[in-house]
């Protein structure tokens, strides 16, 4: 008869992990967040050792502690110098010769300044290639005379190497023109370019035969005039804003577009036949709704997000020829912002040719009033292989973002749910309907 070995008190205590080489726990601790690496310092003398020395990518999220302020839960001041405490400590500890990410996601004016100044010379020191800095305002329309300021002297002098780095993402920060220009000509992998509400930024050009320049987005700078684009590397371009010079003289790679702004189509027509993705934000406020210019077949497109911020008096159907003109069409996003309900419109049927491709369908925002309503009747019917459309009654600006529950009790949720479960119990469609 076999007899089972049981293993005594001190194998099953002894901790076998900490007997691996230190090679190979660092490999172990890289895979989690600074956080959670930090965590682990408590387990041991040789694990707290350990962390200063991972390479890593350095995540500073306060995004959920920004929610809190936002809700007045939280002080902005206090809640601050702890989140400034945190990095500055953090950094102090950091022993790695190179660090992959540095990401701050927090608000910070100018009066942190000297600190903010301080990351970002670690960050390039340590060859940083993902640069992230969010400093998102918590309460809208700050004077923007507050937000920090890029510090443009320590990237135009000759003593700072950036040549690492591949993308530079800033929101809510200060930055001009010529310093972005300044990036693009001396950061030789730089493939990725993002700019959110920056007040001096007003003239851009990015032009040279060896960029590798793939994502560029210049979005809600008020102070925005000009931009020209020549980019042979470019893939993905997206700007919203005020009306602006755009000047497109090349861009044969390009595949993704998001634009806010109609007045966009006529510089990009040149363009539109080659694209995958295209989203597009309008503004609807009149009887006849919602109108598109003629353009040829968009032959490549295969994603396609309309984002409508629209009067119920208006109409929804001038989406239709964009559709139509997409054959191959395979997944369509559309988000309503609805305003001034007090004004229904009685829905119409409207002539529907089959659409072959069409697999997906996404509405957020749905009010189940007549302006989206006849629009998602069209999509049902017409898509014929359609095989899932998701419903979202939150507003698209709410979406990810835990939604109070006293919105789920409002008149206007509750009636926008039950015109959802109406279209899905007539079965215009074999397709998963999913309401949320």
């Amino acid at each position: 008869m076999d007899k089972t070995v049981l293993p005594s008190d001190k194998s099953i205590k002894e901790d076998w992990i900490s007997q691996l080489p230190d090679e190979m726990l660092i490999s172990v601790l890289s895979f989690l967040t600074p956080k959670e690496a930090f965590r682990t310092s408590v387990l041991s003398h040789r694990w707290k050792c350990l962390c200063p020395f991972l390479p890593r990518s350095l995540d500073f999220d306060g995004l959920y502690t920004m929610w809190e302020i936002k809700r007045e839960k939280k002080s902005l001041q206090f809640e601050r110098k702890k989140f400034l405490q945190w990095v500055n400590d953090t950094l102090k500890s950091c022993r790695v010769s190179t660090i992959y990410e540095f990401r701050v996601c927090f608000e910070f004016d100018d009066g942190s300044k000297s600190h903010v100044d301080g990351w970002i010379d670690f960050a390039i020191s340590k060859g940083v290639k993902r640069l992230e800095l969010d400093f998102t305002a918590a309460q809208p329309f700050k004077d923007a005379s507050y937000f920090y300021r890029f510090p443009n002297e320590r990237f135009t002098s000759d003593k700072t190497c950036i040549k690492s780095l591949t993308s530079l993402i800033l929101k809510y920060i200060r930055v001009t023109g010529e310093l972005l220009e300044h990036f693009l000509s001396n950061c030789p992998l730089l493939e990725r370019l993002h700019v959110d509400n920056s007040e001096d930024l007003v003239n851009l050009k990015i032009c040279g035969s060896s960029l590798k320049l793939k994502y560029l987005h210049i979005i809600r700078c008020l102070k925005f005039k000009s931009i020209e684009i020549n980019a042979p590397n470019l893939e993905s371009f997206g700007y919203a804003g005020k009306k602006i010079r755009l000047h497109v003289h090349s861009a044969p790679r390009l595949l993704d577009v998001c634009i806010g702004s109609m007045y966009a189509f006529g510089s990009l027509s040149s363009y539109l036949y080659q694209l995958e993705s295209l989203s597009l934000d309008v503004h609807s406020y009149t009887y006849d709704g919602v109108k598109f210019p003629e353009f040829q077949t968009l032959a490549k497109l295969k994603h396609l997000k309309v984002t409508v911020d629209a009067s119920e008096g208006s109409s929804l159907l001038g989406l239709i020829p964009l559709i139509e003109a997409a054959p191959f069409l395979h997944k369509f996003v559309f988000e309503l912002i609805l305003r001034e309900i007090n004004f229904p419109k009685k829905a119409r049927k409207v002539k529907k040719y089959p659409n072959e491709h069409l697999k997906v369908v996404e509405i957020v925002g749905f009010a189940g009033r007549a302006i989206d309503i006849q629009l998602v009747v069209y999509l049902l019917e017409s898509a014929i292989n359609l095989e899932k459309i998701i419903v979202n009654l939150c507003a698209p600006y709410v979406v990810g973002i835990p939604c109070p529950r006293n919105i789920r009790t409002t008149a206007r949720y509750k009636g926008a749910r039950e015109a959802a479960m109406r279209l899905k119990e007539k079965q215009l469609t074999r397709a998963e309907f999913v309401i949320m």
